[in-house]
């Protein structure tokens, strides 16, 4: 990390040091040109690190210091002003519960831009791992005539949070992946190293962060988009991870080769044949036999299948399939 990545310093700071070590004692004319930063801005500079102790400025001088003991002081001072604003949210929390029937662990928003900039802040603070249950875009309970449904898409912030080492478990509805765009989302994911499932009955869109916040997007009302509740560490917390432990132990894996089944169009006269024969309890074997394939490749194909309509057995297969009049 340079000088510059510091919040309590510009992007000036880490050339203007890197300068001065290497002129040793200089003025400030030479730092700057040095630097190649012009006097004013350069001067401000090193105002800055001189009140933290990274630079010495005697008679118009200007020499580097050691940084460890200065940075090392200024962490621990910024480790103080974070817990003294720990301290302060707690106390406006319990004032902002005092004037009202709420509750401090969980918020309700319901303005468009605040849901962007606190799922961003969310995904931005997470460091270890991030679950979702996901059921695609939330629409208003009464969609009016018109009105666009909103299309699947990646969270803000979520590639990035993998590629600095977050560990992600997803698990799809299996209506996302009958929709190829929904089903491109979810590939682009599991590419990028996320841990994919798919089971039929997902009931909610639901983001746990760290096990420490959890997002639950919820259908809006009267014409609104939507809203959304932040759950903070409680008992409702530790419910909703649990939830999403029961429902990922559920789930079937997916991989980036997944294929939708058209919503529409259903299986091709194959699979339904396959369905079919399932549902009337034949053996691979016979199956492979009348369809003219390998039995290897009969168990592939109900593999898929289970995969596409989140079943754990044949018989919930067939259950499913029924349920979608596919056979």
């Amino acid at each position: 990390m340079d000088l510059s990545s510091a919040s309590f310093l510009s992007d000036a700071a880490e050339p203007l040091y890197r300068a001065a070590v290497v002129s040793g004692r200089t003025s400030l004319e030479d730092l700057a040109e040095r630097a190649g930063i012009d006097r004013a801005r350069a001067a401000h500079e090193v105002e800055a690190l001189a009140a933290i102790g990274l630079l010495d400025v005697t008679d118009g001088a200007i020499e580097a210091a050691a940084p460890r003991i200065p940075l090392e002081h200024v962490a621990a001072e910024q480790a103080r002003a974070a817990d003294a604003t720990r301290r302060l949210a707690s106390v406006f929390a319990d004032i902002w519960n005092e004037g009202g029937d709420r509750l401090n662990f969980v918020e309700v928003i319901a303005d468009e831009a605040r849901i962007q900039a606190v799922h961003a802040k969310l995904m931005d603070d997470t460091t270890s791992t991030v679950d979702g249950l996901c059921i695609g875009p939330v629409s208003p309970r009464k969609v009016q005539p018109g009105m666009k449904i909103p299309r699947p898409q990646v969270a803000d912030g979520f590639f990035d949070a993998l590629e600095r080492g977050v560990r992600a478990r997803g698990l799809y509805g299996v209506s996302l992946l009958e929709d190829f765009e929904g089903l491109a989302a979810v590939h682009q994911c599991i590419a990028a190293g996320e841990q994919a499932r798919v089971f039929a009955q997902v009931p909610l869109n639901l983001m746990v962060f760290d096990d420490r916040r959890a997002l639950i997007a919820v259908p809006g009302q009267r014409g609104a988009r939507r809203s959304v509740i932040v759950v903070h560490e409680s008992g409702l917390l530790d419910c909703l991870i649990g939830l999403f432990d029961v429902f990922w132990q559920m789930g079937v894996p997916l991989s980036a080769e997944s294929r939708p089944i058209d919503a529409v169009g259903g299986p091709d006269p194959e699979e339904q044949q396959l369905l079919s024969y399932l549902a009337a309890g034949l053996t691979d074997e016979a199956i492979a036999r009348d369809l003219g394939v390998s039995a290897r490749t009969v168990g592939r194909r109900i593999a898929r299948l289970e995969e596409v309509l989140g079943a754990h057995s044949r018989f919930q297969l067939a259950i499913q399939a029924s349920r979608r009049d596919w056979i």
